[in-house]
């Protein structure tokens, strides 16, 4: 990770989808990202996904192809689901609530499902994320 991945000047933490938390949770987490996959990505796969899969593959699949699908990532799609995608959708690069939320707010400004997308909200769901394995990346120390 380079520098820019810890940089917290807009006041909020970056958020990134962890394998460790997965672990501690007994979370399958390539088997969570391979279901976000697009129907013709998941078909052809070689093998079924397992909880011992390297994720990056998968995350790699989406940000090329199943991110750029219209079904993605609809408006009517969960909050929790959204950040979970959009994570996702980015690579699984460290995040902050505010870009996420600027993120969210362009690409559903015309949606008929109006929702709060303020920073404050999506902080505060990032930060209560854990069933997704999402959780704040610590900035490096000083040294």
């Amino acid at each position: 990770m380079t520098t820019e991945d810890y940089d917290t000047t807009d006041g909020y933490a970056r958020f990134a989808i962890s394998e460790e938390h997965a672990a501690s949770i007994n979370a399958a987490l390539p088997v969570m990202i391979a279901s976000r996959m697009g129907y013709l990505d998941r078909q052809a796969l070689e093998e079924e996904p397992t909880a011992a899969a390297d994720i990056q593959s998968y995350i790699d699949l989406i940000v090329e192809r199943s991110s750029k699908e219209a079904d993605y990532l609809l408006p009517d799609t969960p909050l929790k689901e959204a950040l979970f995608r959009l994570i996702l959708a980015n690579g699984n690069k460290p995040m902050t609530a505010s870009q996420i939320s600027a993120t969210l707010s362009e690409r559903w400004a015309m949606s008929p499902y109006p929702r709060n997308l303020s920073t404050f909200v999506i902080n505060r769901l990032l930060e209560n994320s854990g069933n997704y394995c999402i959780v704040a990346i610590e900035e490096p120390a000083d040294g």
